[in-house]
């Protein structure tokens, strides 16, 4: 069996310091709000893969919308080859919208690339280029989400 150590030392050589990790604790299995870890220790997930697992680990609804999926396509970049249900689900959120008027949505995979996004989006619309941001607050791993990131150590400590 490996154990956490064993994995901490391959991760230092095999990946750079700037891609963090919180603890020395390596994930094996998971279910609704609790992890396992490779020596089968259980743990509460109060992290919940960075607040993006509300229903928690293998939902049987996530599970089973997934396995739906898998079953048409795995992966196409909606920018080389869109597909309906990027739109339906754009088409929902947009109903939703807390204004009046028309809305309309773009699905990221990171919350620095949304950041990115936004202070362009927000910068073609106005014309303006400042951004202000939250002191001590920190808004992702891109150059400019570092830069709006106020909290040095660990996030632009050595950059």
């Amino acid at each position: 069996m490996t154990s956490n150590a064993e994995l901490l030392s391959r991760r230092t050589a095999a990946v750079p310091r700037g891609v963090s990790t919180a603890t020395a604790v390596f994930a094996d299995r998971a279910e609704n709000a609790e992890i396992w870890d490779v020596e089968g220790k259980r743990y509460v997930d109060f992290a919940g893969g960075i607040a993006v697992l509300n229903t928690g680990h293998r939902h049987p609804k996530v599970m089973a919308a997934v396995e739906a999926q898998l079953a048409r396509f795995t992966h196409t970049c909606f920018q080389v080859n869109a597909y309906e249900s990027y739109v339906e689900l754009a088409e929902k959120l947009n109903a939703r919208a807390p204004f009046s008027g028309p809305a309309k949505t773009i699905f990221l995979t990171t919350g620095g690339e949304a950041l990115e996004n936004a202070v362009k989006i927000a910068r073609a619309h106005t014309g303006r280029t400042a951004v202000i941001t939250f002191t001590g607050a920190f808004h992702g791993r891109t150059m400019l989400t570092m830069a709006m990131t106020g909290k040095v150590a660990p996030y632009k400590k050595k950059f």
